[in-house]
């Protein structure tokens, strides 16, 4: 199984604002400003053959593949793969925080 590259909305109903692509381990692949979650499909290379630029990036991550996968602003908070990035996430900030 391939791993994943979440992308959503940061901001609840969806609309303008900042949207992620995160990978499961929780890191932070990239982010973009959209005016709607819908275009983050395509901003962060969810789209089949946008943003090739993006998955340069996502390949270094996972050099031996990934899928992405959108995310809904109406499910972020219940999308258990998402939830699972979300602690990996903080766990890393707390890493971090620690070595500082």
């Amino acid at each position: 199984m391939k791993s994943k590259i979440y992308v959503f909305s940061n901001v609840v109903g969806g609309g303008d604002g900042i949207a992620y692509a995160m990978a499961e381990d929780g890191t932070v692949l990239g982010s973009h400003w959209c005016s709607h979650e819908e275009y983050a499909r395509g901003d962060l290379g969810v789209t089949e053959g946008s943003r090739p630029d993006r998955h340069v990036t996502y390949a270094e991550h996972y050099p031996d593949g990934y899928e992405m996968e959108f995310v809904p602003a109406s499910e972020v908070r219940t999308h258990a793969g998402l939830k699972a990035a979300f602690e990996l996430n903080k766990q890393q900030a707390e890493k971090a925080k620690e070595g500082s």
